[in-house]
């Protein structure tokens, strides 16, 4: 849901990247907009083919032709279309095919009205499907039959700053490396909250905190990792609207921009006005940690396992943790983190924090894919665990019980 390509309307002037944000206020481009949500509501249950067709035919004239795709885009990508996963198409097709070429050998054609009612009730009684729908269902399984479900429920307003969000995520998808800069005064609530997205996200982030500057996060970009990932772009892209929900903050991304990859900076702060879709709804963590956990307390008896952290005095330190284990006998504590995603850097990185804090009751937990191991990193301390598809608990349960 980012604009790219020619949509993504920004230029390098002397090194830094300048993006041409619209001005939500603008009444041009509000009347425009209003067209975009009138016109969708008036497709509603029409193909995607036909939406397509008619969501880009402005009836009058344009400030700008590129904006206008950027927001149609915008408004489109937020868009319901069916999907008929209940009826085999294909198969559908192929039935009606056959017995249309058996009939014409006949002689019989199948442009004839009741040649195709013929045809359409052998293949509604082969497939258990109404003949009625059989016409309707023959190209359904292709995109471009999709049908209109629902549109965005939104205002000319807040399409626009939807818009201008899009642009700053499409040029972060260029990056080499993030820093996001959050004062002190940052809410612990809020700075907990942020550092949960980044894993919720899988980033490769750095945390550094100290109580004059605040917190700085230091984050790979996509154009970093040794085979360069869509998924991970998104992954960047979908965090800065969490990103937003912070009062206040400043980031700076190292760019390769254009098609020669030429270097440059781009900014973006509290200041400029960008807006969040997000709900302020608390905290988020991967799938995969919901699976853990469950697995955890299935297997493991001598200790409870909590994602709340309230138990540990983290406030001033640089790693939060992922999930607290408390052992029932003596109350011992052991934060634990889990990395799905990363590199041998990321991985050194944690490792110095965590002997930087002295934090001798935690324990990181790193997934490894095979092509990194521990003859990749430095040093492997005991508390650094490496696993393949997910970790398990009771190699956990052997750590956390030595150290």
């Amino acid at each position: 849901m980012m604009l790219t390509g020619n949509k993504l309307l920004a230029k390098n002037y002397r090194g830094r990247l300048l993006v041409s944000y619209l001005d939500p206020s603008d009444s041009r481009w509000g009347t425009v907009v209003e067209w975009i949500l009138a016109k969708g509501k008036e497709l509603l249950g029409k193909s995607r083919s036909v939406f397509e067709e008619e969501i880009n035919e402005y009836p009058g004239s344009l400030p700008d032709a590129l904006v206008f795709a950027g927001l149609v885009k915008v408004f489109s990508d937020n868009c319901s279309f069916e999907q008929n996963a209940e009826f085999d198409a294909v198969k559908i097709r192929e039935l009606v095919f056959s017995y249309a070429s058996q009939f014409k050998q006949e002689g019989r054609l199948s442009s004839d009205i009741e040649v195709r009612k013929n045809i359409f009730e052998l293949v509604g009684k082969q497939t258990e499907v109404d003949p009625n729908l059989i016409d309707a269902l023959l190209y359904s399984d292709l995109e471009s039959e999709n049908k209109l479900l629902a549109i965005p429920q939104t205002n000319a307003q807040n399409l626009m700053h939807r818009y201008n969000l899009s642009l700053a995520q499409g040029a972060l998808l260029n990056s080499m490396n993030i820093v996001v800069k959050l004062p002190s005064s940052t809410p612990p609530a809020r700075l907990r909250q942020l550092t949960r997205w980044l894993k919720f996200q899988r980033l490769l982030c750095a945390v550094d905190k100290n109580k004059t500057d605040g917190l700085t996060l230091q984050i790979d970009g996509p154009l970093s990792l040794f085979r360069t990932t869509q998924k991970y772009g998104f992954q960047i892209a979908l965090f800065l609207p969490a990103l937003l929900l912070c009062p206040e903050f400043e980031l700076e991304a190292e760019l390769l921009w254009g098609k020669t990859k030429k270097p440059c900076k781009f900014q973006i702060t509290s200041n400029d006005g960008l807006v969040t879709h997000y709900a302020d709804s608390g905290m988020y963590r991967p799938p995969e940690n919901e699976m853990f956990i469950l697995l955890f307390k299935k297997r493991i008896d001598e200790w409870d396992i909590s994602d709340t952290i309230s138990d540990l005095d983290y406030s001033d330190d640089l790693l939060i943790p992922d999930f607290v284990l408390k052992r029932k006998t003596d109350q011992k504590i052991v934060g634990l983190e889990i990395l799905w995603n990363w590199n041998t850097a990321m991985v050194e990185r944690r490792i110095k924090d965590m002997e930087k804090l002295k934090l001798q009751k935690y324990v990181l937990a790193v997934a490894d894919k095979g092509n990194l191991g521990k003859e990749k990193l430095s040093q492997i301390p005991k508390s650094v665990y490496l696993f393949k598809s997910s970790p398990l608990p009771q190699e956990i349960e052997k750590i956390i019980n030595s150290i």
